[in-house]
This record gives C-alpha cells, sequence and structure tokens, in this order.
C-alpha cells in the first residue's frame, strides 16, 4: 500500500517537471524569437496592408520600433516616389512629436538635399492657430548658448539661390517669421508683406531702404546716421514784421524729449537774417536779425531727442554671437 501510495506521486511529480521544461523551453523560444538578429540581406516586401514592417508599443515606456547603430544609421529610410518620404512621423495625441531627435553630442534632427528647389527639413502645419503648438517647424533651446534651430548652406555656386534658413509662406494672411523670447518679452517677426519689427534695436551694416524711380526701376537708399538717437521733423512757416510764432506739430511733440530739441532755419527770401528767440515744449519763436521787421517765409527743420530712447553716444557694439555649428558629412 505504501509503494502503491508512493509511485503514483513519482509519476506526477515526473509529469510536472516535465510541463514545466515544456513552458520553459516554449517561454525560451519566444523571447529569442523577439531578439532574433535579422539578416541584413533579406528584405520584406509587400504590396498591401498598413506597413511591410510594423512595430506596435502599448507601454509607456517602450518604443514601437527602436534602431541602433555604432557605425552608421540607428534608422535610415529611403523613398524613390514623388511626394512620399523616406521617414514619416506622425503624432495624433496630445502633446507626442511627429519626429524627436535627441543628441548628446552631434545634432538631434538632421536634413540634407542634393537636388535644386528642395529642402533638407520642411515643416508643415495645417491647423489655424497661431500659437508655437501649430508651427510648421518649432526650435526651442532650454540652455544657455543653445540654439532651437540652425540652418546651414554650404552651396559653393554662385549662381541660384541658396538659403541656411528659409521661410515660406504661400497666403496673404501668413506671416514669414516669428520669434520670441518669453523670459524677457522681446520679440522680432516679419509679416506677410515682408515688414520687419523688433522690439530691439537693429544693428548691422549699412541700412539701405528700396524706393522706385521715375523709370520703374528699383535702387537703394543709404539712411542717414547719428552719434545719438534722434527724430526729426520739418516744415514751412511765414514771419510778418520780423517775427513768427511756429507750433509745433503735436503728434510730433507727444513723442520728443523736451529737454532738448534743435531748429535749423532756411529763409526763402532776402533778409538780414533768422535766428530762434525762443523754445518751448510746444513752439519755438523765430525772429529777423537787427530788429527788422521782414516779412517772408522760410524753412525749418526740427532735430529731437525720442522721448523713450536711451540718452547715449556712440554706444560700444557688443560681440556678435557666433553660433556653434555641428557639421556632418554624410
Amino acid at each position: 500500500m505504501i509503494q502503491s501510495t508512493f509511485r503514483p506521486s513519482r509519476i506526477a511529480v515526473a509529469g510536472m517537471v516535465a510541463v514545466g521544461m515544456a513552458i520553459a523551453v516554449s517561454s525560451l523560444g519566444i523571447v529569442r524569437a523577439e531578439r532574433v538578429t535579422p539578416d541584413k540581406s533579406k528584405t520584406y516586401k509587400c504590396s498591401s496592408g498598413t506597413a511591410c514592417v510594423e512595430g506596435n508599443s502599448t507601454g509607456s515606456s517602450t518604443w514601437g520600433v527602436y534602431g541602433t547603430a555604432t557605425t552608421d544609421d540607428g534608422v535610415h529610410g529611403v523613398s524613390s516616389a514623388n511626394g512620399d518620404s523616406g521617414v514619416a512621423g506622425i503624432a495624433t495625441g496630445g502633446n507626442g512629436h511627429g519626429v524627436y531627435g535627441l543628441s548628446s553630442n552631434g545634432v538631434g534632427v538632421y536634413g540634407r538635399t542634393s537636388s535644386d528647389d528642395s529642402y533638407g527639413v520642411e515643416g508643415t502645419t495645417t491647423t489655424g492657430d497661431a500659437g508655437p503648438d501649430s508651427a510648421g517647424v518649432y526650435g526651442y533651446a532650454t540652455s544657455t548658448g543653445g540654439t532651437g534651430v540652425v540652418g546651414e548652406s554650404d552651396a559653393s555656386s554662385n549662381s541660384g539661390h541658396y538659403y541656411g534658413v528659409l521661410a515660406l509662406a504661400d497666403t496673404a494672411a501668413t506671416d514669414m517669421f516669428d520669434a520670441y523670447n518669453s523670459s524677457t518679452g522681446d520679440s522680432c517677426g516679419i509679416t506677410a508683406v515682408a515688414d520687419l519689427g523688433c522690439s530691439g534695436s537693429i544693428q548691422g551694416g549699412d541700412l539701405r531702404v528700396r524706393h522706385n524711380n521715375s523709370s520703374g526701376q528699383k535702387v537703394l537708399a543709404y539712411a542717414s546716421e547719428s552719434a545719438t538717437a534722434t527724430i526729426e521733423d520739418v516744415g514751412t512757416a511765414r514771419m510778418s514784421g520780423g517775427i513768427a510764432n511756429v507750433q509745433i506739430d503735436p503728434a510730433f511733440a507727444s513723442v520728443m524729449d523736451h529737454k532738448w530739441y534743435y531748429v535749423f532755419l532756411t529763409p526763402l527770401g532776402d533778409t538780414r537774417g533768422l535766428y530762434v528767440g525762443m523754445k518751448t515744449p510746444s513752439a519755438f519763436q523765430v525772429r529777423e536779425t537787427e530788429r527788422g521787421r521782414d516779412t517772408l517765409s522760410f524753412d525749418y527743420r526740427i532735430v529731437a531727442h525720442p522721448l523713450d530712447a536711451k540718452n547715449d553716444r556712440l554706444p560700444l557694439a557688443p560681440a556678435m554671437k557666433q553660433p556653434r555649428v555641428m557639421h556632418r558629412a554624410h
């Protein structure tokens, strides 16, 4: 009886061990199947369905497709079809990214083109929201000295047009460029009609303005320069009996610093001479020299200091920032 009871137990234990080994072998086979190294000579071909190769992740910290490489590209996509993409990234929920690039030393996302009329990186938005969440390309720097977006052109030909950064607007209501510093509140932008507006000063070389001449040609005029910030107004007045009280245009008087302004006079007739006898914040008085009592017209030019400008003269120019650009041959 004892042997009869004991032997079935040994058989049961042996069966359990056999089943456990089968499960372990089966589990090991599944793990190896998930981590198998693909043969580079093999290509998955398909003509229907969602994709030839698909990776689907439902975990919070798991990637759908993960590619690594020590000497070449981790993930490399090529498309020969017109209008299609070698690699397409699409995000449909929350604040996800269609394409996210992260680099500890090189470039997070790198785009390059070798053909005319094409772009290394192109961003497009189809929403009507004007905020940064709907930007075609959005650059953001989180560290001091960092750069949100860098554009580089290494074209050696002198013909054609090459751009480090190209902003393209294809509707009459779309602004071409907008930059904003959320810390200081300063901004700079280019509107749909190419008007440039910046909250700070514009520094650089000669400022030239484009004009049309009488022949319909485009010409460039140089802007005048001053040792300090100035604002000017001109006009014509007339004196009677050797005296004239000239009212300054209220709109101009409201933006000029009343502490100082200059008045330059040009008589439009024979006179012994003219001078400014008195100045107030809203007017100035012109008299003829040697107690003259002529009646004549004269031109005047007022040069004032803007009310909101700094009272500095020829300040030292700040050093131009040279961003550190990563060059990569591909």
